[in-house]
């Protein structure tokens, strides 16, 4: 039996056979996507990652979002699994090419860099190829994740000068 697992607002996984209440799937929530919102599904997404699980493939078919930023993944016949040994970047990739899809990549990457680190962000970029996305998320229109990698490492590259600044003066 199918089941979905999200996180709660108090942060608890909550799991159930049904999405949660007043939830769509992301491909036809593509209204609800602004700004603000961006960065709070930002913040449910790291969820995951902070809790070292796997969403799984972050593909539009799984992914069921509502107003408020709560995020969902349908698992058809497992739980989530354990983050694998390469870290969050893979997931990471998926979500920056899946929400770019339909918002402006400068959004997507602006409003993540208040929620994951500069590792992270630059542990995602290898990951943004068609070879390594999940062909679910690389087929389904717009064809976009070379405007992803190029946002990207635009977005590592200024962290990485801001951070050698930052050292440089004694900041860190």
């Amino acid at each position: 039996m199918s089941m979905w697992y999200w996180y709660d607002n108090d942060g608890s996984l909550t799991t159930s056979p049904r999405h949660p209440p007043l939830s769509r799937p992301i491909a036809t929530a593509a209204e609800w996507l602004t700004p603000p919102l961006v960065s709070i599904l930002h913040s449910h997404f790291a969820r995951w990652t902070a809790a070292r699980l796997s969403p799984g493939p972050v593909i539009p078919q799984r992914l069921w979002i509502d107003q408020d930023g709560k995020v969902a993944f349908r698992f058809a016949d497992a739980e989530p699994a354990s983050m694998p040994e390469v870290g969050a970047g893979e997931a990471l990739a998926q979500w920056f090419v899946l929400l770019s899809k339909w918002m402006e990549i400068h959004v997507v990457l602006a409003r993540s860099r208040t929620v994951w680190p500069h590792s992270l962000l630059l542990g995602a970029l290898p990951f943004v190829t068609p070879s390594l996305l999940p062909r679910q998320l690389a087929q389904f229109p717009p064809d976009n994740w070379e405007q992803v990698a190029r946002g990207l490492a635009a977005t590592v590259a200024e962290d990485a000068v801001a951070l050698d600044r930052q050292s440089e003066n004694g900041e860190l």
